[in-house]
């Protein structure tokens, strides 16, 4: 009976630990698309990666900024039915220049409603952005909320990495 008990105990230990969500090392991320980087307002930018997730942006010899995807910074975030990632471009001044959200899974009434919430950060300073204030939008709370959160956790990283 003792030996059946401990069995159970580490059996359910084990479905326990297993059912945990793993650390990983950053996932890698593919740089911006010549779409992605002209609806930023960077047609014909090259980028340089800086860490997983932030790239620095040239157009010809010229120093544009910097471009963050959120993937890589707000891993827990999601919003009505999934995660939903921003790219969001800092210009030289380290100021917020554009901010365009990427594919997603949500109900696409509810997201097009939210997604006009990003333009909120248009000229904040990148310093300031992670606790700029932005209310959700009615009646797409869930995807509003968490581009908000998106755009936040990119920040904080461009403030982490960039220097």
């Amino acid at each position: 009976m003792k030996t059946q008990k401990l069995f159970f105990e580490i059996l359910l230990f084990c479905l326990t630990f297993l059912a945990l969500p793993q650390q990983t090392a950053a996932q890698t991320v593919e740089a911006p698309t010549a779409h992605q980087l002209s609806k930023l307002g960077l047609k014909g930018a090259t980028c340089r990666q800086i860490t997983p997730g932030i790239w620095s942006v040239k157009v010809g010899n010229k120093q544009m900024g910097h471009v963050v995807n959120s993937t890589n910074f707000a891993k827990e975030v999601v919003g009505y039915k999934g995660r939903t990632p921003v790219l969001v471009y800092v210009n030289k001044a380290k100021k917020v220049q554009k901010v365009i959200t990427l594919s997603n899974v949500e109900t696409p009434n509810f997201f097009n409603a939210a997604a006009p919430v990003v333009n909120k950060w248009n000229g904040v300073s990148a310093k300031k952005g992670p606790s700029h204030q932005v209310d959700a939008v009615s009646g797409a709370t869930y995807s509003s909320k968490a581009l908000i959160a998106n755009v936040q956790a990119a920040l904080n990283a461009y403030n982490k990495y960039v220097k």
